[in-house]
């Protein structure tokens, strides 16, 4: 069971690397992106451009409610802990890298169909909105999200070895919490996973303030 559990964190680490080489090919895309202006711009507005758009700023958008409001909250009441610990450790590093590739194609969409010598006040706000989702997907992606299932994983391994890696929900940690190294790692977990909601409670925001301008053009005059 030890060289099993070995192997499997170990997998677990090589995954985590995966998912930042992704990451961050996608700020370095996106950045290089911003630097060639030229690459951007377009005579007539597109189909295809706004279809992108939409669909990103849709896929992302409805991503952080479902997994904020939804399967997060569905899962902890419906798991052993263990269980949803090894679910969640998979989970948050896709999810933040699904936002991040959506928020970089909605902003690098809509800077395609707005010109940065061109944007008024009301596009300079729906710029800051998309460039806020984008930077705390971004953050999430790169440097919380490692940090998060790291603690998680020894949290809920030693859990396990303590015998309430079972328990659905809830549970009284006290005397596990006297261990030093339980303590720490379960502070640790908690520190990260209280700055990545805040993170994601930020985009969603920012979200919805484009959302408005969104409904904003929809609207008959």
């Amino acid at each position: 069971m030890g060289n099993i559990s070995r192997v499997s964190s170990n997998f677990d680490a090589l995954r985590m690397h995966h998912f930042q080489f992704f990451g961050m090919v996608v700020v370095i895309s996106f950045l290089s992106f911003l630097l060639y202006p030229s690459r951007r711009r377009m005579d007539s507005p597109s189909v295809l451009y706004g279809m992108l758009h939409l669909g990103s700023f849709g896929a992302n958008f409805g991503a952080q409610l479902w997994v904020t409001l939804v399967a997060g909250l569905t899962m902890f009441y419906s798991l052993p802990r263990h269980m949803f610990g090894k679910v969640q450790s998979r989970l948050f590093p896709m999810f933040f890298l699904w936002s991040l590739v959506c928020s970089a194609i909605t902003l690098s969409t809509f800077l395609v169909q707005h010109p940065w010598e061109t944007l008024e006040t009301a596009q300079l706000v729906q710029v800051a909105s998309l460039s806020i989702c984008f930077v705390t997907a971004a953050l999430n992606s790169l440097v919380v999200s490692p940090l998060i299932v790291s603690a998680m994983l020894k949290t809920f391994k030693m859990e396990v070895d303590a015998g309430v890696g079972d328990v659905v929900g809830y549970a009284d940690m006290k005397e596990l919490k006297k261990n030093p190294q339980y303590f720490e790692s379960y502070r640790m977990f908690r520190r990260c996973h209280g700055v990545s909601a805040m993170l994601v409670v930020t985009s969603l925001i920012a979200n919805n303030v484009y959302l408005y301008f969104l409904t904003s053009l929809c609207l008959p005059l």
